[in-house]
């Protein structure tokens, strides 16, 4: 895919690449929102269940959670671009003792997010940000060359390949599941730090 597609060119390959998925369950797809053209991009790793019904990234419980730390550092949810490293909703199908079905999210497999490869390369050219924003370790390991998030978060790197900034940073339903005060003080310290390095990122000439 070139540097020239369209959002509606992105928009099919999604719809191509989903619906010709047969390897594993998937309950379905969307693409990124928010303005095509922007100096933020988030990345997050993939859609959920309130995310394919509305049609929008982070509107569940971590886009809640996603909105207050958008705040605290300053950022209008209307200026940045969201997207995800896997554009299906990759799901796990388990069959209870009752017989009864019961549907989650699992993480998406290398060979999935590899699916979405040059689609996410065609709409981070097109959206051409000043700093992407990983949320969690699907996309860090996507973007760049460390294995874990733990390493690396709410520290500023720079991609040579794309010429771009990094800024890794834990995926909110992280707070989710760990409750530790300690691990809060750490999210809201990355979070505060993002706010100066977009101070100095988005001002400089």
């Amino acid at each position: 895919m070139n540097k020239n597609i369209s959002i509606d060119e992105i928009k099919n390959k999604v719809k191509h690449i989903s619906e010709s998925y047969k390897d594993e369950s998937i309950g379905g797809y969307m693409c990124g929102g928010g303005p095509v053209s922007s100096d933020i991009l988030f990345v997050g790793e993939a859609p959920g269940k309130n995310e394919i019904i509305e049609g929008k990234p982070f509107v569940g419980m971590a886009g809640k959670t996603l909105d207050d730390y958008l705040n605290l550092a300053n950022i209008k949810r209307e200026d940045i671009r969201i997207t995800n490293t896997c554009l299906f909703r990759p799901i796990k199908i388990k069959q209870g003792k009752n017989g009864r079905e019961t549907i989650s999210n699992r993480t998406p497999k290398p060979s999935e997010v590899e699916l979405f490869r040059e689609v996410l390369d065609a709409e981070i050219a097109l959206v051409d940000p000043k700093i992407i924003i990983t949320l969690g370790n699907t996309p860090l390991k996507r973007l760049t060359k460390f294995k874990s998030i733990g390493e690396c978060h709410g520290k500023l790197y720079f991609n040579e390949k794309l010429k771009m900034y990094i800024y890794p940073m834990y995926h909110p339903s992280s707070l989710t599941y760990n409750r530790k005060e300690s691990f809060k003080t750490a999210y809201e310290d990355d979070w505060k730090n993002l706010k100066e390095v977009l101070k100095r990122i988005l001002t400089a000439k």
